[in-house]
């Protein structure tokens, strides 16, 4: 459990800490460049994220045979599965920016703003880097080098942080703006894959003769499913309803403007828990594989337990928070009081995207990877009738409400299967418990902030509404012994034999 909580946490920091400065340069972007130019630049990223679940190789696949190969000490299949992944990747990722850049004269059709045509052709050079980056950092996954993994995720933001601010803060007056940020993705993609490479070989990797490339891609084609009809959902979403928008009566201007704020700011608040929840996923996954191959079962219900326990605090944590301040967090993160004011309405979208973050990774690690598309698909159909239709009614809270749709269908089907595979579920009480008990805490904090916004900056509402509010959450998660925290401790405290050691 030691070696678990310990991969836990390295995963976390850095994970807290990429996603922090992800969250930070979108504070930077709308900041300098403005909502319209935010969403011109994720109308544009949202196409290119569709075009990489195409081209990305075998990835998840890869991670999970590296580690198989990996147990019998076969290190020439670990390099030569490797050097197929990294084939397929570059291969595909050429082809593709071959036909975009012929047809670039007739792109009018799948962008709502034509201005989102040149920042799209900009960036489409990383569907290559990006190609060869995936299958590179997923060897270090299977290898449960989850130091490497974790932090050249952090190496890659910081270098496009830094080339963004250079580029697109006005250093260069033709770059200004999201083409700018664009050049940046660009030079930050081309860099990181640099490093990833040299760390790869200083590690053991080598390239080797490329075997394996039809079994990596047959494996995979349930998992690529899901990932392009994830980007597919995001660009159409990006291309209907800023149009719906417009057909609605707002200029294009304006329309573009409101898809990013949800889409680049509201969005990624509102997914922060996914950060520390995806953290414990990445390290139980090859830990219930395990389990399940041996039949352990009684294991991995505890695991789950403990997973959708994990889950529940954290996304009730935000929630409490999240109703109350979002106008609060709006304006000081973003200088955007519409932005904030999306966060607090769209705050129950928390729950059911937690609990989709903990059933999907255990139905995969169960071998029921077809279920998990299974509810996928159902979760996007039940989400689309959203998109095409509220946005003439309710205008920008309709990309928030097809979102929470989509969460809460992928996510109670998700439990469905798993019951139907693991049994009845046991021990929900505490979850349970812990995310009823948010709502009178967000209560309590909707008083509390209405009774300082009037006398108080921005930061000092959100002090004074966070403070008694996180403080009631731990005092009732501690006396009702929800959570052991005498137990945490001593896991992660070294032990007096260890020590002595």
């Amino acid at each position: 459990m030691n070696g678990t909580v310990r991969s836990f946490s390295i995963v976390t920091i850095f994970s807290v800490a990429t996603r922090l400065l992800s969250f930070l340069f979108k504070i930077w972007m709308s900041r300098t460049l403005g909502a319209e130019a935010v969403g011109l630049y994720q109308i544009a990223f949202s196409v290119l994220l569709l075009l990489f679940s195409f081209t990305a190789g075998a990835p998840t696949v890869l991670s999970r045979k590296v580690a198989e190969c990996a147990a019998r000490g076969d290190v020439k299949r670990q390099n030569s599965l490797t050097t197929a992944s990294l084939l397929i990747g570059l291969i595909s990722s050429c082809a593709v920016c071959v036909v975009f850049l012929a047809c670039s004269r007739h792109l009018g059709g799948i962008f709502a703003d034509e201005r989102c045509i040149p920042i799209f052709l900009v960036m489409l050079p990383t569907l290559i880097t990006s190609s060869l980056y995936a299958p590179l950092r997923s060897w270090f996954w299977g290898r449960k080098n989850f130091l490497a993994f974790s932090s050249l995720e952090l190496v890659d933001e910081v270098l496009k942080i830094g080339f963004s601010m250079l580029l697109a803060g006005g250093f260069f007056a033709a770059l200004t703006g999201a083409v700018g940020v664009a050049v940046a993705l660009v030079l930050s993609d081309a860099v990181s894959v640099a490093i990833l490479f040299v760390v790869f070989f200083r590690c053991g990797g080598r390239l080797a003769r490329p075997t394996g490339a039809k079994e990596l891609i047959s494996a995979t084609l349930p998992l690529s499913a899901v990932r392009v009809l994830t980007s597919l959902s995001a660009s159409l979403s990006a291309l209907v309803i800023p149009g719906q928008l417009m057909a609605g009566g707002m200029s294009a201007a304006v329309a573009t403007a409101q898809y990013g704020r949800v889409a680049g700011m509201a969005l990624p608040l509102i997914m922060a828990p996914v950060t520390v929840i995806s953290a414990l996923s990445v390290v139980l996954i090859p830990d219930l594989a395990e389990l399940a191959s041996t039949g352990k079962y009684d294991e991995i219900r505890s695991k789950l337990r403990v997973s959708l326990l994990f889950a529940a605090i954290v996304a009730s944590a935000f929630f409490a928070v999240y109703v109350p301040l979002g106008r609060e967090l709006g304006i000081f993160f973003f200088g955007d009081e519409e932005a904030g004011k999306l966060v607090s309405y769209a705050a129950v979208i928390i729950f059911p995207l937690a609990l989709g973050s903990i059933t999907t990774p255990v139905l995969n690690s169960l071998g029921m990877e077809k279920f998990s598309f299974i509810s996928y698909v159902c979760g996007l159909i039940c989400s689309l009738p959203c998109i095409f239709i509220l946005p003439r009614h309710i205008g920008i809270y309709a990309a928030a409400v097809a979102s929470g749709v989509g969460f809460a269908v992928t996510a109670s089907m998700n439990s469905v299967f798993l019951m139907r595979r693991l049994g009845a579920p046991q021990g929900l009480g505490r979850p349970l418990g812990v995310c009823l008990f948010s709502l009178p805490l967000a209560m309590l904090g909707v008083f509390l902030e209405r009774l300082t916004s009037p006398h108080l900056k921005e930061l000092f509402v959100i002090i004074a509404v966070c403070l008694p509010v996180m403080g009631m959450f731990c005092l009732f998660i501690s006396a009702f012994g929800i959570v052991d925290a005498r137990g945490i401790i001593a896991m992660l405290l070294p032990t007096r034999a260890k020590r002595r050691a």
